[in-house]
Order: C-alpha cells, then sequence, then structure tokens
C-alpha cells in the first residue's frame, strides 16, 4: 500500500463515509480511510438508526446550515442508505396516532419530538456498510483498518499519520471523524498539533430501561420516541437509543464498562429497552465531562464487581438494592422480564443509588413517573430492569469554520467524536461539509 495520498481520512463510521462518498462523486480519487477497529462502521453496526429530522442528532448553528439545507442534506444521507439496501418501511408517518401521543405527553408536561424515521438493525446494518464500502473501493477509495494512529505531525506539505506497525501515511488534507469512542484520542491530538478547542462542560448521565415490549407500545408508532422532560429540579431529561424487540448490550472503555442497547431487524427479543438521560452542567471548580462521567462509571463498575449494575424496579422504589438469590422471585412478578443479559457474568444485582449522585437519581425518578403516567402504569412494574451506568459524553467544542477546517489549515474534523453531531444523520452530514471544504481548495 502507498503511504502518500491527497486525502486521509481517520475514522470509517458515517461521517468518514459520507465524506469519501462526496469526494468520489466529484472525481477524487487519492483517498485513504483508516480505522483503528477492524472492519468500516462507526455507530452504524449498533442497531443504525436513522433520524430524518434536523431537531434530532444536529445542531444547524454549529453546522452553519439553515432548515431548509438540513432538510436537503438529511434527504441525500437518506437516499445513500436505501441505495445501499435499507428497507423502504419507515417510521412516524401516521399522524392521527402520533397527534394522541403527543397530546398523552403535553398532559404530563412532556416533550415528543416529531420524527420520521428508518431502522436498519445491527444485522441488516452491515450488509449496507458492506456495499457502502465495495462502493468507494471500487472508485479508488483504500481501506487501512486494525490501525491506529499514535500520533499526528503537521509540515509545510501537509501531514504525516504516525504508525508502528504499519509505518507512516501522508497526505495534503485530513478531516478526523474518530467516533465518540475517539474523542479523548482527538482531545491528545488536539493539544500536540494546535487544533482550538474548548471544554462542553456538559454530559448525559442516566439508566437503560428493559421492559416487555408490550408495556411501550408507542413504538408501534415510532420507533425511536424522543421524550423531553423538565424536571422540578430544573434538570433536562429526554428518552434515547429505544430498541423495541431488541437486548441489552455492553460498551467497553479504557478502563470501565458502559451499557446500551441494540436490536436485529429480523430476530426479535420479547422486550424493549431504551436510555432516560440526565443532561449534567457542570460549573466550577469540575468542569470536565470526561473527568466527570469517568468517576461515576468507575464506581458503578466496582460495586457490580468490574461490571455494570442492574436492578428491579421494584427494588429501586423500595429502596433496596437487587441480590442475586432474590433476582427472579415470583412472589413479586420478577420473572416476568427476563434479562437480555447473563446475570451474574456481564451484569451484576445491586444498588444504582449507590453510585449516582442524589439529585441525579431523584430526577430519573420523576421522569419515570411522568412517563408512567404517559403509558397507563407500565414504566414503573416492579418486574421491570433498570441497568446502569447509561453515560453519554459530550465531545468538546472545536472551533471550525463553515466546512469544518480547524485552526489548523487544511485539517478538518466531523462526526459526534468532535461534536459535530449526535448520531448517524448528523455525522454524515458533517463529513459532508468537510468534503465540500476540501473540494472548494
Amino acid at each position: 500500500m502507498k503511504i502518500m495520498y491527497d486525502i486521509i481520512i481517520i475514522g470509517s463510521g458515517p461521517a468518514g463515509l459520507f465524506a469519501a462518498y462526496n469526494l468520489v462523486k466529484n472525481n477524487i480519487r487519492s483517498i485513504l480511510i483508516i480505522d483503528r477497529n477492524p472492519y468500516p462502521s462507526g455507530g452504524m453496526l449498533n442497531d443504525c438508526k436513522l433520524n430524518l429530522t434536523h431537531e434530532i442528532g444536529m445542531d444547524l448553528e454549529d453546522l452553519f446550515l439553515t432548515v431548509e439545507d438540513a432538510k436537503k442534506q438529511i434527504k441525500i444521507i437518506d437516499d445513500v442508505f436505501l441505495e445501499f439496501g435499507a428497507l423502504k418501511e419507515i417510521y412516524g408517518e401516521n399522524q392521527e396516532l402520533y397527534r394522541d401521543w403527543t397530546e398523552r405527553a403535553q398532559r404530563n408536561e412532556v416533550k415528543l419530538v416529531p420524527a420520521l424515521q428508518r431502522h436498519i438493525g445491527t444485522d441488516m446494518s452491515k450488509d449496507v456498510i458492506k456495499k457502502f464500502r465495495e462502493y468507494l473501493e471500487e472508485r479508488g477509495v483504500s481501506f487501512k483498518l486494525s490501525t491506529n494512529i499514535e500520533d499526528i505531525e503537521k509540515n509545510d506539505r501537509g501531514f504525516t499519520l504516525l504508525n508502528k506497525e504499519n509505518g507512516n501515511f501522508k497526505c495534503k488534507y485530513l478531516v478526523i471523524a474518530p467516533g465518540r469512542s475517539g474523542s479523548k484520542w482527538l482531545r491528545d491530538v488536539s493539544k500536540k498539533i494546535g487544533i482550538k478547542y474548548s471544554n462542553g462542560k456538559r454530559i448525559d448521565v442516566g439508566i437503560r430501561i428493559e421492559l416487555r415490549r408490550e408495556s411501550y407500545p408507542i413504538t408501534d408508532v415510532l420507533y425511536d420516541p424522543k421524550f423531553k422532560i423538565n424536571t422540578k429540579y430544573g434538570n433536562e431529561l429526554r428518552t434515547f437509543c429505544t430498541n423495541p424487540g431488541g437486548r441489552i448490550t455492553l460498551e467497553q472503555y479504557d478502563d470501565f464498562k458502559l451499557v446500551n442497547g441494540d436490536a436485529l431487524k429480523n430476530k426479535k427479543t420479547e422486550n424493549t429497552n431504551f436510555a432516560i438521560l440526565n443532561t449534567v452542567n457542570l460549573t466550577e471548580p469540575l468542569t470536565d465531562p470526561f473527568i466527570y462521567g469517568r468517576l461515576i462509571a468507575s464506581s458503578t463498575n466496582i460495586l457490580g464487581g468490574g461490571l455494570p449494575i442492574v436492578q428491579r424496579m421494584g427494588d429501586f422504589l423500595d429502596e433496596k438494592r437487587s441480590k442475586a438469590d432474590t433476582f427472579f422471585e415470583k412472589s413479586r412478578w420478577y420473572d416476568r422480564v427476563q434479562p437480555t443479559l447473563v446475570i451474574g457474568s456481564t451484569v451484576t444485582p445491586g444498588d444504582i443509588r449507590m453510585s449516582y449522585p442524589y439529585k441525579i437519581v431523584k430526577s430519573l425518578k420523576e421522569g419515570m413517573i411522568k412517563l408512567n403516567k404517559i403509558f397507563g402504569n407500565t414504566i414503573l412494574k416492579e418486574e421491570n430492569l433498570i441497568y446502569a451506568p447509561e453515560i453519554k459524553f459530550y465531545s468538546l467544542l472545536y472551533e471550525t469554520d463553515r466546512f469544518m477546517e480547524t485552526s489548523v489549515k487544511n485539517l478538518f474534523v466531523a462526526g459526534d467524536g468532535a461534536g459535530k453531531s449526535r448520531g448517524i444523520v448528523g455525522a454524515g452530514i458533517s463529513g459532508i461539509i468537510a468534503s465540500k471544504g476540501i473540494l472548494s481548495k
């Protein structure tokens, strides 16, 4: 493989893939995509939900887009997924049913965000990603996977990317789109080469709820309903990443594990899971969201014996710890919701209140009470499950122009890891914008 390219893209998630897609559409061929993972995809591999609205997963001001511009870009993203095999089935089109759920939410001082959504699924997303990659490779794009970039050097001719095992790679233009899991790496690189950024001072700390699928019937109308809840404590809550017929999954970070969720398209469980996230705005003296999030995640894992914690809703409401010997107790209906993670080997029964700050626990409880009213007393059923830690790290705020070019000339950022999006569609749009910046040069 050659080492000199016109353009190198770090990250093979939606931001990186769509940047390359727009470049090859404009007859650019000397492109290398590098990723530390053994396969291209990023967040597209996990469930692969598309929120086809500018109100979810992107900040138009940060992307320098009008509402009309965003709608055009969203259609481009959606059309590409359809081209590579996404099903045409779409959620959110039944306006009558949608109005009914909206009114239920409003009666409880909760907002339901309108959205059209497409679900691809973890199983089918692999085929979509494969076709995406083949399309790019047929047009000259090279992939270098399972490759860590240890450092980046800037000189008059461009950039040198350092890798001990595979040698160095050079380019004139660089797009960094490492995804959410690579946000810390991007921060370290930025310090070394002088990319200007500021702390976001915000983090989402929450829980993931697992319940019987029939207990959350809104998913027949909206696949991934987005509820926004303001609590009496002044906190903002939102539901996130709903997976009807799905399963709980784990995310391995450097020194701790987080919970997440996904769903297959062709094989369903009897459960649905979703997250409730509490937005925490940090102030002096602690303003680093990475430190704060790690503290909560690590303490939760410690209490779980190195694993995340799961708690029965009944125990949570009674302010008791869940225990292995009573976790499936029939007298309390605990056997009615079977966890999709193996108790004891992947997740540990425990007490979430022991590791989460008191104010966050109270806000999460208030949010669940409001959702429970919307759904007719199905959210607070004793047998339901609560998992922690569920934490979403917001990336740093990188200073860019309208083409995502940073304070370092010819270096562009895109995607969730760079704080330019919060989801697949927004990440794809930011990648296209970055590619337009390169094309303008």
